[in-house]
């Protein structure tokens, strides 16, 4: 299908609603800056942060281009690119809850509570967006 035919079919609210959670969980690629804070670089955070916040920049930095997906692009493959992400990116957020409880942040300035709401978040939006993404219209909507 090519972009002015997908530009002329009616796009789903769902895919607005799935761009907007995808969206907010962008900012995770932020805690790149977080490494020096970790134990083996001399800072005061366990070392068992550096897996998910890895990831979490990984995962972040690929947020625009999942996007970019979502609304240029069709196909089975990119549907189950999306949904992929946005499940990985749960499991990624419920990672992060479980280091958190285990191995608590020591980040000058941050209160714990935030860092449970903002972890808890980013997990509710990738399942709203992996939610979305089954509704029938979505799939429909994307498959061509």
């Amino acid at each position: 299908m090519t972009t002015t035919e997908l530009h002329l079919r009616a796009r789903p609210r769902a895919i607005i609603l799935i761009t907007v959670a995808m969206a907010i969980t962008f900012s995770r690629f932020s805690v790149i800056t977080y490494f020096p804070h970790l134990e083996m670089y001399g800072g005061i955070d366990a070392n068992a942060w550096f897996g998910p916040w890895l990831s979490d920049t990984i995962l972040g930095l690929l947020a625009p281009l999942m996007i970019f997906a979502l609304w240029r692009r069709t196909g089975p493959r990119v549907w189950a690119m999306l949904f992929a992400y946005n499940v990985l990116g749960a499991f990624d957020y419920a990672h992060g809850l479980m280091t958190q409880w285990h191995y608590p942040q020591m980040t000058e300035g941050q209160i714990s509570g935030v860092i449970y709401g903002a972890i808890s978040l980013g997990l509710v939006m990738n399942l709203c967006a992996a939610a979305l993404l089954m509704m029938r219209e979505v799939i429909d909507y994307l498959e061509g």
